[in-house]
Formats: structure tokens, sequence, C-alpha cells
């Protein structure tokens, strides 16, 4: 482990992909380590070098954006993704997302033109490297540990992590994190804290988190289940002093406390047990539709009405949920996929935490679901379905189902969004195997570098199908495969997949 850790991270310092890359291919393929030790060494070396100390800056009197730090997600996500592929691709995803990791160090000076890398890149920006390295904007913290019961060492975390006290926050959870005891509902915490961290809208907003807080809460937990929460450090390191870095946005998640305090008895806290009854075809057909065109105050009486009405609250996350893939199946403008996909990836996070949780609070979020889709429909102003008139003109006649899946690997490929969407459309329709499908699409996806948002849609939509109640579930299918067309891909997006069918593929 010492000398791994030290090789994967003069590679990273050197910004080496392909070294970096390979290395973490022959600790796993060759040298016999374990998927967890080759984990934990990567993830230990990038940790203090993706830290940012906030997520807003500010250049020429106005707020600018400083994106969370994507290379967690990358590794996260493969891990879930692998079981989909073909045996001899399911080190692909890992793969894709290793060589991430040397393009996503210090995105706060990449973004000041201070550091070369992916987001220096995006901008335009051709920076030299600088004699000093990446800045580590936070230290690594020992563990505080607390007496007294659970609940207070518990409560003590979320108020750290909630009033900003980045150290402070950490610190505790490291503390929390190595009583074995406390690690079900400390995950349980993450996952909610995350939830909560959401904007109002991001209509006319450069400040926003998108999402972000949930999708790394869950990769924190994810990879730490993976790897062994004893032996996690660099993981927390990534991803938990992030949890509390600015801007922190809970006012949506009050107005939403507000709400089901004043609807329900007991604030809602047992509306997981009471309500029961599925929506029906037509309800879901409505809310879907009203999620596209409705306004923001309808969208959450809507929520109210149905929860009201003894709506489970599985029910009405699987709604939204389709409702999240219509924003992405309803999108045409390359840019613009970045707001479907990150209420969809968003939701999947929050249904997942349904799933998996006896949280009291969850009806609580199913309003920040809808709101996110319901804001993002009306933003980009996603009022009318493009499927039907996108369909004309595909002939399937004489295709056999192997034949639509190369012809969809093409179009992906391609890049035609609207061809993808009607092959896959079709696919889909004939009945033919659907383990297929996913199977292809995964390596699709799995070609394609540009963080790891196309891997990442690809399993929440997977993730999703699977658990998916309504009649629509097929529209979370088609929503992976349009995202992979539609969403724009940075300049040498298929070198590590070049780099494995010619040196990893077969060894």
């Amino acid at each position: 482990m010492t000398k791994s850790l030290g090789l994967l991270t003069e590679a990273i310092l050197e910004r080496d992909q392909l070294r970096t890359t390979d290395l973490f291919f022959r600790m796993v393929k060759r040298d016999g380590q374990s998927l967890s030790d080759a984990l934990d060494a990567v993830t230990t070396a990038e940790a203090p070098f993706v830290q940012v100390p906030s997520h807003i800056n500010v250049r020429d009197g106005q707020i600018t954006l400083i994106n969370n730090d994507h290379t967690v997600l990358g590794l996260r996500t493969a891990a879930s993704l692998a079981p989909y592929l073909p045996e001899p691709y399911r080190i692909l995803p890992f793969l894709q997302g290793v060589w991430y990791i040397p393009a996503g160090l210090d995105i706060w000076n990449q973004l000041l033109g201070r550091y070369p890398g992916r987001y220096a890149t995006m901008k335009g920006m051709n920076v030299p490297p600088p004699s000093n390295g990446p800045v580590v904007w936070h230290q690594e913290q020992q563990p505080i540990v607390q007496e007294g019961p659970l609940e207070e060492r518990l409560h003590a975390h979320i108020v750290a992590t909630m009033s900003g006290d980045v150290q402070h926050s950490y610190g505790l959870f490291l503390g929390l994190a190595q009583d074995e005891s406390a690690r079900a509902q400390l995950r349980d915490q993450m996952l909610f804290l995350g939830l909560i961290d959401l904007q109002d809208t991001v209509a006319g907003r450069k400040a926003r988190n998108t999402g972000h807080k949930a999708l790394r809460a869950r990769a924190a937990t994810d990879l730490a289940d993976l790897i062994g929460w004893d032996r996690s450090r660099g993981v927390f390191y990534i991803c938990v002093p992030d949890m509390a870095v600015g801007p922190l946005y809970y006012s949506l998640y009050d107005a939403a406390c507000v709400t089901v305090s004043a609807e329900f008895p007991d604030s809602g806290k047992g509306l997981t047990q009471t309500n029961t009854t599925s929506l029906t075809p037509a309800e879901v057909e409505e809310m879907v539709q009203l999620l596209m065109d409705a306004d923001a105050p309808t969208i959450w009486n809507l929520v109210t009405t149905h929860l009201r009405n003894g709506k489970s609250l599985r029910s009405l996350g699987d709604t939204i949920q389709v409702g999240a893939a219509e924003l992405i199946l309803r999108t045409t403008v390359p840019r613009q996929f970045t707001d479907g996909q990150h209420p969809f990836d968003y939701c999947n996070v929050a249904n997942y935490w349904m799933r998996t949780s006896n949280n009291p609070y969850q009806a609580r979020v199913l309003y920040m679901m809808a709101n996110f889709v319901n804001d993002v429909a009306r933003s980009n102003k996603l009022h009318t379905s493009v499927l039907e008139r996108e369909r004309v003109g595909l002939d399937r006649t004489g295709r056999s189902p192997q034949e639509l899946l190369q012809e969809l690997d093409e179009a992906i490929l391609a890049f035609d969004v609207a061809r993808t969407t009607a092959l896959a459309d079709a696919y889909l329709k004939s009945g033919a195997d659907r383990a297929a499908y996913l199977g292809a699409v995964a390596v699709t996806a799995c070609k394609f570098q540009d963080d790891p948002h196309n891997q990442k849609i690809t399993h929440s939509t997977f993730e999703e199908y699977g658990e998916n109640s309504t009649h629509l579930r097929d529209r979370l299918l088609l929503a992976s495969a349009r995202l992979l067309a539609g969403w724009p891909k940075m300049p040498g997006e298929r070198d590590c997949y070049g780099r494995f069918l010619k040196e990893w593929i077969d060894n």
C-alpha cells in the first residue's frame, strides 16, 4: 500500500492520466490487490488536492460558481455500474474514474487560471503548471470523540455541518465513523444532510449546488461500504469536509418543514407508515405533465394533496423520478442537458435514501424533489414533448434487436440525439431482452470521459428502472441513452477507452 500510494500520488501530481490509470490497473489485474485496496490507495492519494475553500467566488463584481469535485463520483458510480457490463469491460468504469483524477485537482485555482486541468481547459485557458502544485485547502483532521448519547453526538455533527464549520464537522464525523454501532445512523444522516442542501431555483443563478451534496454523500457512504469504513479515510477526506463548504442552502427544506408541520399530524413523520396507496396510472401521467407545465405553488400543493389522500411516498418518488426523466427527454440544446441530469441524479439519491432508510423526515424531501424537477422544466421552458416528432422517419422494419443495439451505439457516438432516442424507443417497444439493452448502453457510456456524468446518469437510470413502480418506467431507460448522445463531451473524451482497447482489456 505504501509503495502504491507514493507512485499514485506522484503520477497524480504530475497530471499524468495514463500513468495514474495504468498504476491502478496493475494493482488490480497484475499485482493481485483487491479492488477495495486499489480504491483506498487512489482516494488517499488524491484526497488533499481536490478540496475547495468555497463553492462561489467573485470576479468583476459578479458571482462565479466553483464546482464540486467530481472525481469521487466517478469511482462510486464505477462500483455500481460495473455489474451491468460484460465481464471483460467491468474494470473500464473504474479506469475512466481514475483517468479523470489528474485533471480534477484544485478546481478553485483552475477556474482562476492558476492551475491546469479539466475546468481550465473547459474555460479555454492554457495554464502552465505552477511550481508549488495544487493547493491543499482543507487539512486532515483527527477524530473528535464526544461523550454522551449517540443522538446528541449525531446532532452535534448536524449543527457543525449546517453552520459551515468545516473542520469541526469533519472531526465529529470521523469520531462517529470509527464507532461501528453509529455507522448506520451516520450513513442515514449524511444522505439526509446532502438532500436538504438544495437551492430554491436554478433559474438565473450562478450560485447553486444542483444537488451535488446529495451525490457526494452517497459517494462517501457507498465507497466506505465497499472499501470498509475503517479504511476509508481518503474517501472521507474527499467528501466530508465539502458537506460543510458554503454556500449552504436550507431555505427550501425549511419551507417543506413548515408545510408538513401545518398540514399533517406529528409534522408528517408518520406518513411513511400510514400512506400505502399507489398513484393510479392516470394520476402518474397527470403529475408528470404538471411537473412540466405548472407553477411552483401548484406542484407544492399537489404533493400535499396526494399525501393527504394517502398516496405512498414511494409511489410519489417514483413518479417524480419519471418527471426528472421527462426533463432529459424534452431537452434539445446540448448545454441544457446538465439541467436535466442533475435533478435526475438528485432524485435517484432521494429515492435510494427512502428505500433504504426509516428516517421520519422522508415526506419533506418529496417537496424538494418535485420543486427541483418543476423548476428546471420552467427554467428551460420544457413544456412540449419532442419524442413524437423525433420518431418520424425511423424505419424499424427487418432490424434484429442486436442490430438495433449496434445502431444505438453508433448514434450515441455520433451525438445524434433524435436518432438515439428513436432507436432506444424502438428496442424497448420491441420487447427484446432488457438485460442486453442495459449492458450495451453501459458499455457505450463507459467509452466517454467528461467527468463521471455519462456513467453516473446511466447507473441512476438503471437503478431507478429496477425499482420504479410506475407504468412509465421505460422512459427512465430512454433518458440515459438520450443524455449520452446529447451532453457535450470534452476533447479527448475517448482517450481512456482507446487505451483500454489497446492495452488493458485482454491483460
